[in-house]
């Protein structure tokens, strides 16, 4: 007998399912889900090889603009399950002519809004890996669009499903560490001065334009793709809007506020020095270092990248 979605949302993260698995798979007894990957990158092929593991999902399709990643993940969903999707740049088309009832959106920051809200109006599930989008607006959208069409979204903040972090909110929530007036979070990556790479012509298979999409068209640089957008603030949000997303997620979790009555924040690039973007080459322009201030009804939290207090 199939259980309602939203049950078993709520189910799957109080039982620990396994990491990055999406929670919006329900259970049903005939047939698999039909089941569409969004960025195909390395993240993207965790989260989809833990959908495939449920035993509840066909992999239809699979959308990348690179077409490296595209055909690498091909190769590794038929290698696991034996699925052999169809492959498209363009999520538009995929949507269209697969018509799947879960689409995993697993792009880099700056494009996760817009296949979600068009993922939602063609009668998707939605994974959608964290941050929610690239922006506040955008994800007011986004949260309008799951609310008027009804379906289920979930965004990949996978610590709510890791045993680990479930054992230690039981402890939190019980009231094992007594009361709390202040908390402390970081992500501490070294670094130092940071010169401009040069640019370089995009590889062959890479639709670079689609790849910036909604985000100001820049010279391709191998900084930024592969894996490294997160350091650019035209694609994402520094450290903080990568790890910090977590780290608030859990103290939220645990304390059960829905926000702060006061944010200040501070940061820049004194060791990494200005940041350059020009014809010849780039640098990052995420800040080097940021200290967040947040003051909420019964606690305080700070928030540092690197460690604020060292």
């Amino acid at each position: 007998m199939a259980i309602n979605r939203r049950a078993f949302l709520k189910g799957s993260i109080a039982s620990g399912i396994a990491l990055a698995a999406p929670a919006i798979i329900r259970a049903q007894s005939n047939s698999k889900y039909r089941t569409a990957l969004i960025g195909s990158g390395w993240w993207g092929m965790n989260i989809a090889r833990y959908a495939l593991e449920s035993g509840q999902c066909t992999m239809v399709a699979l959308c990348d603009v690179d077409s490296s990643q595209l055909d690498s993940a091909a190769k590794l969903i038929e290698q696991q399950s034996g699925d052999k999707p169809k492959l498209y740049k363009d999520y538009r088309e995929l949507l269209e002519k697969e018509k799947p009832q879960i689409a995993i959106v697993a792009t880099p920051d700056h494009w996760h809004a817009l296949p979600m809200i068009a993922a939602v109006k063609a009668g998707a599930d939605v994974y959608v890996e964290k941050p929610i989008g690239h922006t506040i607006y955008e994800g007011r959208a986004m949260v309008k669009a799951a609310r008027d069409t009804g379906r289920v979204v979930q965004v990949g903040t996978h610590r709510r499903i890791s045993p680990h972090n479930i054992s230690g909110m039981t402890f939190l929530k019980e009231g094992k560490a007594g009361k709390i007036g202040m908390v402390k979070a970081f992500v501490h990556y070294p670094g130092g001065e940071e010169r401009p790479r040069p640019n370089q012509e995009p590889p062959e298979g890479l639709d670079w334009d689609m790849w910036c999409g909604p985000a100001p068209l820049r010279s391709y640089n191998r900084m930024i793709h592969p894996r490294g957008f997160r350091q650019f603030l035209d694609f994402a949000n520094g450290q903080l809007g990568d790890w910090g997303v977590h780290w608030l997620d859990q103290i939220l979790w645990w304390t059960e506020e829905k926000y702060p009555k006061t944010i200040y924040s501070t940061g820049g690039r004194p060791i990494k020095g200005s940041s350059i973007n020009g014809p010849e080459g780039q640098t990052s322009d995420a800040p080097d270092h940021q200290i967040v201030s947040y003051e909420f009804e019964d606690f305080s939290l700070i928030v540092g990248d690197p460690p604020p207090w060292k």
